[in-house]
């Protein structure tokens, strides 16, 4: 539907069948400039152009059927549609009824109704349309076949709306431009989003705003902070938009798109800085439209969404799994159960892991994308797609929603509330409670006076005999997080080479079930007893205290020749230059200059066998360079992008 009134209207807007009437220059260039707004899809700039052509020329289909056809693409002008397709329709001439033009008039015509509401005229309008069109026009019928189920459906679905709340979450978040795509962490005191605003970082589009860039608040003390752009992840050539976060907020997924095309990068936070983002393999990423990725809360699966061939049509559902090596597996599509012939969109698996929330142009929709969920069954298949129903979808585009830990809570973005300060904006929404597990936010942390390598920790969590969750710890703190199902005992069991495996036993009851930040549970810190005193490092060190350096048997810094799992990043560049003329106090004997595959050179510094080594090293690093652009990385990245 949208490809065929999309193509109908370019048709429409190049083939002008009627002048300006009088032929008034000056309406003329207002007329023309105004089509060239419509062609950036600058839509409200060129609406009050069109009303002054209007004003002077009442009578002209081609004036009225633009003037509708903006108002159509206006968060708050489907009704202003519907008079002005109603214009143009009655001044169509009966010759014209069955033409490009006259079949777009009135499909529009019946897509306005919808978009108000009415979709009794709708079908009355769809249907006569069915009615004159030719008889070989095999696919538009099937179009309107389907616009007619959406329609009856959205019928259906007002007869029994979801009571709902909206909160706008304010001008510390929501600008006058678009502002999209809401992530927070599972305690929700960290909300990312993607925004259109001006910036210094962000290049003006055709269509008024800018080009889209990352940006990130923190909720203190009761309140969201201004909202600041992520400068360490941003490429100024490029759309960026956050996908989705990891629950305890160390992995961020993210689209970068760029004349070279789109595809998913991940970037990981150090406790300070967020690192250059870093493209996920192939497989994942394609030579198709790869559109979104979500990561579950053990960081296990990988949902994304591909237009690639084998799916069952438009945009499908994959998921991958991490096989034990760290590695992603080979890609499963989710099967006809949730992808349909139309596109699926913005998967998000509920924090609890049972529950899958995405879009869909198909199933039981009332229009365009409506949000569905599912439930995921022991035998990991799904039930039948539930449509979260009326005013949470309408008959417009509902597409990116983003459950909490809470069975009723989640975040979203609109432009259809009355407390829009501007464009699409963030709101947090609470709804009736759907029939899904009761979740609970617990937080942990590792006593790690031995500094052991808290990565190689493997965190096992048992309901029974049955494995419910992987967990890792975060380095940079030594704490983890789960969310598991009220309401039940669980076994959390704590293993590695390097430690001696520890049972913790744990029972959530329904009163640790998490509502909001303040449900937050706090494990009792776990002290770890040491199977074996750490190996000695045979790779490039940094002492904290005395900046040496150690070196390793091939004495090199070159990281290709070390089995260390972590280098430190601090420059990337264009071309090579003289590092002694910006960093005089450097060390250059463990700097190692790589040429890369996307045409940048990359500085590192040393390498490490253990997160925390690394940090110490940074830390050391930052004295050095004076500037908070260093981060530390996989080495296996690295060597994957050298040249």
């Amino acid at each position: 539907m949208k490809l065929l009134t999309t193509l109908l209207a370019l048709i429409c807007l190049f083939q002008i069948s009627q002048p300006i009437s009088a032929q008034n220059d000056g309406f003329d260039k207002m007329y023309k400039r105004s089509l060239d707004f419509i062609k950036d899809g600058d839509y409200n700039a060129a609406i009050p152009l069109l009303k002054r052509v209007e004003a002077n020329d009442p009578e002209n289909i081609d004036v009225q059927y633009q003037l509708a056809h903006c108002y159509l693409n206006t968060a708050h002008g489907p009704d202003s549609a519907v008079i002005h397709f109603i214009a143009a329709e009655e001044l169509l001439k009966p010759e014209m009824r069955n033409t490009d033009f006259g079949i777009d008039v009135n499909m529009s015509l019946a897509k306005s109704y919808q978009r108000t509401y009415n979709y009794e005229k709708a079908i009355e309008t769809y249907s006569n349309i069915l009615g004159f069109i030719p008889e070989d026009f095999e696919d538009l019928k099937e179009v309107i076949k389907r616009e007619i189920e959406t329609s009856q459906n959205g019928i259906e679905l007002m007869k029994n709306p979801v009571e709902l709340d909206v909160y706008n979450l304010g001008d510390e978040i929501n600008s006058k431009y678009d502002d999209h795509t809401p992530v927070v962490s599972a305690d929700e005191s960290e909300l990312f989003f993607t925004s259109k605003r001006k910036s210094s970082y962000s290049q003006k589009i055709p269509n008024g705003q800018f080009s889209e860039k990352i940006y990130h608040s923190k909720y203190i003390n009761g309140e969201w902070k201004e909202s600041e752009i992520i400068t360490s992840i941003l490429d100024e050539n490029s759309h960026e938009s956050v996908l989705s976060i990891s629950p305890d907020g160390s992995e961020m997924y993210l689209l970068r798109s760029n004349i070279d095309g789109s595809l998913i990068y991940v970037s990981n936070y150090d406790g300070e800085t967020w690192s250059e983002p870093y493209k996920l393999p192939k497989g994942i990423n394609s030579r198709f439209n790869e559109t979104h990725a979500s990561i579950s809360a053990d960081k296990s699966i990988l949902l994304f969404t591909s237009d690639r061939p084998g799916g069952y049509g438009g945009l499908d559902i994959y998921y991958v799994r991490k096989i034990p090596n760290g590695e992603w597996g080979v890609p499963v599509n989710l099967g006809p159960k949730i992808n349909t012939e139309f596109d699926e969109e913005t998967p998000m698996l509920h924090p609890g892991g049972k529950t899958l929330y995405f879009s869909s142009e198909g199933h039981n929709s009332m229009g365009g994308f409506d949000i569905f969920y599912s439930s995921i069954l022991p035998d990991s298949t799904f039930t039948d797609p539930i449509n979260m129903g009326y005013p949470i979808n309408t008959p417009d585009d509902d597409i990116f929603f983003v459950p909490t830990a809470s069975t009723n809570k989640a975040y979203m973005a609109s432009s259809r509330f009355d407390s829009n300060i501007g464009g699409i904006d963030i709101y947090q929404v609470e709804y009736e409670e759907p029939e899904i597990e009761r979740m609970a936010v617990l937080k942990g942390a590792i006593s790690n006076d031995a500094d052991l390598p808290m990565e190689e920790l493997k965190i096992l969590v048992k309901n029974e005999e049955t494995v419910v969750g992987k967990y890792k710890v975060n380095p940079e703190d030594n704490t983890y997080l789960m969310i598991l199902e009220a309401d039940k005992s669980y076994d959390i069991i704590y293993s590695g080479d390097e430690f001696e495996t520890y049972t913790k036993g744990i029972e959530v009851n329904r009163e640790m079930t998490y509502h909001n930040r303040e449900n937050l549970v706090n494990i009792d810190p776990v002290q770890l007893v040491t199977l074996k005193a750490p190996e000695e490092s045979n790779t490039i060190v940094a002492d904290a205290a005395t900046h040496k350096e150690v070196t390793n048997t091939s004495g090199t810094s070159n990281i290709s020749s070390t089995d260390a799992k972590y280098t430190i990043q601090f420059l990337t560049l264009k071309k090579e230059v003289d590092l002694t003329t910006y960093f005089n106090k450097l060390d250059m004997t463990r700097v190692d200059i790589v040429k890369c595959k996307d045409g940048n050179v990359r500085y590192l510094y040393g390498a490490y066998n253990s997160y925390s080594e690394a940090k110490k090293a940074k830390s050391e690093l930052l004295k050095i360079v004076s500037y908070k652009d260093p981060f530390v990385r996989y080495i296996y990245q690295i060597e994957e992008m050298r040249e």
